[in-house]
């Protein structure tokens, strides 16, 4: 049965129903514009930076290459920590069976003991978003001075093209201030980094659930051969492949006459 796997237990169904939807809301609207125009901007000013000073161009095209990938690598490594978090999230499948059985639960003088449970699950979803957020941490400060380390290295070659008079100054400095812009359009865009890669985890989530195919197949497919006489069923037995050690049918004896 799909509701006897721990996994699909009507606890965690619920919560991810109640917290996908949100994440996967959350970055489309004003943040997605957001990040659109950051790449626009990032793509024209790369194209500036190439026709006044190539050498600029492919520096700072590289500098933006290399903080991608970087930025992809955290992204991997958080999407894999998210799902395991949401495999392991016991609080919320806690609270909704403590919200559904308050009254059974006051009855049985067991509210300390759950509020103990909810508290130990907590806790364990504490600290995995405390690694999480570490991760998070060096992405946003590597983004946040991105810049910086743009103004530093496009400088440092340009007084050198200068130097050497590969390029006019002034063809030098455009390239080198259409680059710069472009390392604001990054920052500007960086900082919805989590909301994505939450987003994304909460997509992947939600509609592995929603286009879950059972293992069975389809209920419309296969075979219907045609029954006729009379049917028995004589010491049936059976149980869910998640829980052998409780039998639904034990020993049915059923006739059903033509």
């Amino acid at each position: 049965s799909y509701f006897d796997n721990p996994a699909h237990a009507p606890g965690k169904l619920i919560t991810r129903l109640a917290s996908d939807a949100p994440n996967i809301k959350a970055v489309v609207d004003a943040r997605m514009l957001q990040v659109i125009y950051a790449l626009a901007a990032i793509i024209g000013n790369i194209v500036i930076a190439f026709i006044y000073c190539w050498q600029i161009g492919i520096l700072g095209t590289s500098l933006i290459i290399l903080l991608a990938f970087v930025m992809i690598g955290l992204a991997y490594k958080i999407s894999l920590m998210n799902i395991e978090q949401i495999k392991n999230d016991e609080a919320g499948r806690i609270a909704i069976e403590i919200i559904e059985n308050v009254k059974t639960i006051q009855l049985l003088t067991r509210s300390e003991l759950f509020f103990d449970h909810y508290q130990t699950a907590s806790k364990q979803q504490k600290r995995s978003e405390l690694k999480k957020g570490m991760i998070e941490a060096v992405n946003y400060s590597l983004s946040q001075s991105f810049m910086y380390f743009m103004m530093c290295f496009t400088y440092a070659v340009g007084i050198r093209i200068i130097y050497q008079g590969d390029k006019s100054s002034d063809d030098t400095f455009k390239g080198i201030i259409s680059m710069m812009l472009g390392a604001v359009a990054v920052m500007n865009s960086a900082q919805y980094f989590p909301e994505f890669v939450k987003a994304k985890t909460a997509a992947g989530m939600l509609f592995n659930i929603i286009y879950r195919k059972p293992r069975t197949g389809d209920l419309m497919e296969g075979d219907r051969p045609e029954i006729r006489g009379n049917i028995l069923f004589e010491n049936v037995k059976f149980s869910y492949p998640q829980r052998p050690l409780q039998p639904i049918m034990k020993g049915l004896q059923w006739t059903a006459l033509r």
